[in-house]
């Protein structure tokens, strides 16, 4: 469909029957409403409608559908490629469908599309329970599980995506119909790591697991070793117990409490690493990392995994300017190794960072053909985070985070990105999937959305 304004009678419409709000241009609030975590993104959508629950998304969708316009769907905004927006477009925002109901017998959650995972862990650890969710407390449950979701649990119970049992979506000719293993069971497996654009998800169904506390924490050390700091965790990830997850983080010091402030601000290599399984287990396993070499600094405690679930937030604050790129390697040699060192010490900004994560554990277990996502057998995945407060350097920012991503690429698997951390440059979602699955995908967007109502471009939620 092509993208055009809404006319006076879709206006009215929308202004009669919605029960929340229809916010125009010329609107107060529409400014800060069309924003988005990343300030790069800089799109106009023709309407903005504050959904205030499930039959106002139902109502917003028959207008566009009847008035020809494109649609875009906003959870947490969180998305770098600023999927949940576009220009000349009727966004539905969804910020307002945050409920969560858990049912601790079952095991299960049952979340609205709009809510955050801050609400899901929150509502789940009262009942000494988890599931795998973002990594930054405001991401939307929705975007990140669609995109497949990887987070802290991941290497135990699997992606987010692997945890949902089933979905309510309304589709692009206004039914609204369960997704699961047994009911439309080709569009349930395109909800699970393709990035969106089948339907709007009204609401989600994941399985939770039992999660009192995990053990956690950080070591620091200067960016002069981060050689073979990274080659030790490399080397420990490979044969890791799956209650382990850990994050390598190349960038500057933030000001930690317990790291000496000369150190605030210079470049560093941060091991992060959580254990979700026993706590003496975890101490006996991860020794050889936190003993590793000389740290400048190190914390580790058992904290409850709520708690660890927002450890992060700041580093990942609203409206600054981002642009990423990532690459996924089914081996970390030694030379990306050697060119992640090198970078440590010649970062664009002091916000930008480089993330060396894992896969592999119940990820790699997982059955591929039972889902679309795409990296079960990737071992590691570098995702290169350049961040900024100030629109003058973004271009500058951009053409350096390419030049590392260049220098890291060689060795990549091709064709293979993730949804959830592909940048503005990366395209539709389902084309980094490869080729069977994009195709797969292309033949559910034409069952479920013939007239393309949800531009190939754009994908629910955010993450």
């Amino acid at each position: 469909m092509e993208a055009s304004r809404l006319n006076a009678p879709a206006i009215a419409a929308l202004r009669r029957h919605v029960r929340g709000f229809t916010l125009l241009p010329s609107d107060p609030g529409y400014v800060l409403k069309r924003r988005v975590w990343n300030a790069a993104i800089d799109k106009w959508p023709a309407a903005i409608v504050l959904c205030a629950d499930a039959e106002d998304v139902a109502f917003a969708l028959q207008i566009a559908t009847d008035h020809g316009i494109a649609v875009t769907v906003r959870g947490g905004g969180h998305n770098v490629a600023g999927r949940a927006v576009d220009d000349g477009a009727l966004l539905l925002d969804m910020s307002a469908l945050r409920g969560v109901s858990i049912n601790p017998e079952s095991r299960i959650a049952t979340v609205q599309g709009g809510a955050l995972w801050h609400d899901v862990d929150v509502a789940s650890a009262s009942h000494g329970l988890a599931t795998t969710g973002g990594r930054v407390s405001s991401t939307g449950v929705g975007g990140f599980t669609l995109g497949g979701g990887a987070g802290w649990l991941m290497r135990k119970h699997g992606l987010a995506s692997d945890n949902l049992n089933a979905a309510t979506v309304l589709l692009a000719d206004g039914r609204m119909v369960r997704a699961s293993l047994t009911e439309h069971a080709d569009l349930f497996w395109g909800l699970r790591g393709a990035g969106g654009g089948l339907g709007v998800v009204t609401s989600f169904e994941f399985s939770l697991h039992p999660i009192h506390e995990v053990l956690a924490g950080v070591v620091v050390y200067a960016a002069s070793d981060a050689q073979p700091v990274l080659q030790a965790f490399r080397d420990y990830a490979l044969h890791a117990p799956d209650e382990f997850c850990g994050l390598a983080i190349v960038g500057h010091a933030t000001p930690l409490p317990f790291l000496n402030p000369e150190w605030y601000d210079r470049p560093v290599v941060v091991l992060t690493m959580c254990w979700c399984g026993e706590v003496a287990d975890g101490a006996r396993s991860m020794v050889a990392l936190r003993n590793l070499g000389s740290p400048l600094a190190a914390r580790f405690e058992p904290v409850s995994y709520v708690t660890w679930q927002h450890m992060h937030d700041l580093s990942a604050a609203p409206y600054r300017f981002q642009y990423w790129k990532t690459a996924s390697f089914g081996a970390l040699s030694d030379a990306t190794i050697g060119a992640l060192a090198d970078a440590a010490e010649d970062l664009p900004t002091p916000m930008t960072s480089i993330h060396l994560q894992h896969f592999g554990g119940a990820v790699a277990r997982q059955f591929a053909a039972e889902s679309v996502f795409a990296q079960r057998e990737a071992g590691f995945f570098v995702n290169v985070m350049g961040s900024s407060p100030w629109i003058d350097e973004f271009p500058y920012l951009r053409e350096r985070v390419r030049r590392c991503y260049d220098r890291i690429a060689p060795q990549a698997l091709r064709g293979l990105l993730l949804p959830n951390f592909s940048g503005m440059d990366d395209g539709d979602a389902a084309g980094q999937l490869g080729i069977p699955a994009a195709e797969r995908i292309g033949a559910l967007r034409r069952r479920y959305d013939p007239a393309g109502l949800f531009a190939t471009t754009i994908r629910q939620g955010a993450s």
